[in-house]
């Protein structure tokens, strides 16, 4: 019985260790194109951040009005509400404070 629980745990503890190697050599994910592109000087990670808290709970017109954001800021909003894509602007936002 020792025998055999012997003979297996030599092919266990190899696979174990292959899984290892594999897991450790796997490129890690490219980073979302959002995080990595130059924007226009009328978009910022910020702007695109309250234009979604405008969209969904304020006067986002009034917000455009007032300068607050500008209307490429809300637009790319929308379409980071719609591609479910606002946690990539809040890295963003978080990369370009701890620049500053």
């Amino acid at each position: 019985m020792m025998r055999a629980r012997a003979s297996f745990a030599a092919p266990i503890a190899l696979l174990v260790a292959l899984a290892g190697c594999a897991s450790a050599t796997e490129a890690a994910p490219s980073p979302h194109p959002t995080l990595e592109r130059e924007l226009p000087s009328d978009l910022t990670a910020r702007g695109v951040l309250i234009a979604a808290v405008l969209l969904s709970e304020g006067d986002v017109e009034r917000g455009v009005a007032d300068g607050l954001v500008t209307p490429a800021e809300v637009d790319e909003a929308i379409r980071a509400i719609e591609r479910d894509e606002l946690d990539v602007w809040v890295q963003r936002s978080e990369r370009e404070l701890a620049d500053d």
